[in-house]
């Protein structure tokens, strides 16, 4: 009987003992109403693990779980994510099957949150339809959170393909041009294909990339934070894609729409007609050159101007100026062509025009001299950047723009070469004017290596004759020349203290200013010839300022100085006018 007793009180010792450690659930309920999770887990997982038809208890066991969810890394995989999703809906499924009528009378006060008036009796109660239309609503929230997470995998996935596919593009495209002015100069329609499906390619990554941080960034998950940024592309250099490291969300491209569709609008808008006007003047200039070498009278001739805007485009596009030059090139070839043509120059065949065709020959010589130059400048300065760039129109130079340079070299040569012994020649001829058993040379500088004191100081070319004037020994002098060099009238003026400043034609007259050789502060002259040397008057002024200019309105002479002031104002008598 003892030994019962004793044993009867050891089991019911042991029985209070377990009953003091069991978790009473409407003690734990107050701690998970609010929200004190972090101490009701614990708890609550030890009630579940012995008590599994407590409808509440999994219905808190889904939020705890989804408290968690928000927290969780969702990259690179799901998989811990879904685990947890997965057990938040199985325990609000679990709750939703032990939430019935009796469970809602029976523990009212753990549903009192749905505790609403009945709009058909008017009566406040707890309906079980809420508590389960509530249960799952929280169950398609979490699978439309799992939904979202793997559509932001997928939209990863796709960004990545659609960023390598896109790099790939770019770098494709990038690499057949070495920089901006060479794609400008050189693309061509599969070429300006490729651009726009470069920017469509591009717009579809900024669009799928923009989708997955705006739905990323809309999970609030303190783990990431996802951007997208664009910067401006200011040269070719920058189309190359910056480096990005998608495992931080954190994306930095360059705007390639912005700065391809300026490059294409440059194409349209400037390119494109720089190479018309290209084409178009150069066929002018060749139907010109072709023209002028027929043409009967100057009226015939056909002018051969580069416009400015090409001009200008050219010197932009084309550092080294070879495209410019060929065209400066081939004007030079007509004008010089031009001073071989007798229906212009009936002087070529007069053979006792001495001077005006030595002139000529000399100025053919010139043009000759300066068309070498600028071929020679074209051949060493001509480029492969250059032959590349303007491909398109070196291409029209046949049988190429090489053969083309080499062969106008020679030819130039061989005529420069020709005609500077003739030219030499005939500037010999034309060394002096001859007057009676004299000889009035040409030159201070071409008398003086014939120690002689005779020579012309100013020439003016009329159309039958020379105006010369100039020093016979000590005296100032006026002359009248025929082209064959042949002093036709002679006249000294004043003596030897004076020289001939200036002599410009005025009227069809001469006018002449004489200042003193020595002696500054003696007088200066003006005096008024006409083409026969007649003097019609003489005006004698103090004055250092020299004759510049001058011109005649209404009878009244405007004389300036070598400045452009007024130096005298004179009447047709050559009398001063006022002061």
């Amino acid at each position: 009987m003892r030994v019962f007793i004793i044993v009867f009180l050891l089991i019911i010792g042991f029985a209070q003992n377990s009953d003091a450690q069991r978790i009473r659930y409407k003690n734990l309920f107050p701690i998970l109403q609010s929200k004190d999770y972090k101490t009701a887990e614990p708890q609550l997982l030890k009630f579940l693990e012995e008590n599994d038809d407590e409808a509440n208890a999994y219905f808190y066991l889904g939020e705890i779980i989804v408290s968690k969810l928000d927290s969780i890394e969702i990259f690179p995989s799901t998989v811990k994510f879904d685990s947890m999703a997965n057990k938040a809906i199985e325990a609000y499924k679990k709750s939703i099957e032990l939430v019935d009528d009796r469970e809602v009378r029976k523990n009212d006060d753990y549903y009192a949150a749905y505790n609403r008036r009945d709009l058909r009796t008017g009566k406040f109660t707890i309906k079980k339809s809420d508590i389960h239309l509530d249960y799952e609503n929280k169950i398609k929230e979490v699978v439309k959170k799992k939904e979202l997470i793997t559509e932001l995998h997928e939209l990863k996935d796709q960004s990545i393909q659609e960023y390598e596919s896109f790099a790939q593009l770019v770098e494709d495209f990038q690499s057949r041009f070495s920089d901006e002015s060479a794609y400008l100069l050189r693309s061509n329609s599969d070429d300006l294909e490729a651009s726009k499906n470069i920017i469509v390619n591009y717009k579809k990554f900024i669009e799928i990339y923009k989708d997955f941080t705006d739905k990323l960034k809309s999970l609030n998950h303190p783990s990431y934070k996802p951007e997208l940024k664009t910067i401006h592309i200011v040269n070719w250099n920058g189309l190359k894609l910056l480096k990005s490291d998608f495992s931080d969300f954190s994306i930095t491209i360059q705007d390639y729409e912005d700065y391809l569709n300026k490059l294409n609008e440059k194409i349209e808008k400037e390119v494109k007609p720089l190479k018309g006007l290209l084409y178009k003047t150069d066929s002018e200039f060749n139907q010109a050159i072709s023209n002028n070498l027929k043409v009967n009278d100057s009226s015939e001739i056909q002018k051969m101007n580069i416009p400015e805007e090409l001009n200008e485009g050219l010197k932009k596009y084309n550092q080294d100026e070879v495209i410019l030059n060929l065209l400066k090139y081939k004007k030079q070839k007509s004008q010089t062509a031009l001073l071989t043509n007798v229906n212009l120059h009936p002087v070529l065949a007069d053979s006792s025009n001495i001077y005006q065709r030595a002139n000529l020959v000399e100025e053919y010589e010139a043009n000759l001299s300066d068309q070498l130059d600028l071929i020679e400048t074209i051949a060493s300065s001509i480029s492969e950047r250059t032959k590349e760039d303007f491909q398109y129109f070196l291409d029209g130079f046949k049988p190429s723009i090489e053969a083309y340079i080499k062969t106008e070299r020679t030819i130039v040569k061989q005529k420069l070469d020709s005609v500077s012994q003739k030219s030499t020649m005939m500037a010999r001829q034309i060394e002096y004017f001859s007057h009676e058993k004299d000889s009035i040379f040409l030159t201070p500088l071409i008398a003086a290596t014939h120690e002689s004191k005779n020579f012309v100081l100013k020439t003016i070319e009329l159309d039958s004759m020379l105006l010369v004037s100039g020093q016979m020994g000590t005296q100032p002098f006026l002359a009248s020349a025929g082209f064959n060099m042949q002093v036709k009238s002679f006249t000294t003026i004043l003596d030897s203290a004076y020289t001939i400043n200036n002599m410009i034609l005025l009227n069809k007259n001469l006018l002449v200013n004489l200042e003193p050789v020595d002696n500054a502060e003696q007088n200066r002259y003006l005096k008024y010839f006409t083409p026969n040397l007649e003097e019609l008057w003489s005006l004698e002024y103090e004055n250092e300022a020299t004759l510049g200019d001058a011109k005649v309105e209404a009878g009244i002479f405007f004389i300036y100085d070598q400045d452009g002031n007024v130096l005298k104002t004179l009447n047709s008598q050559g009398e001063i006018i006022g002061n």
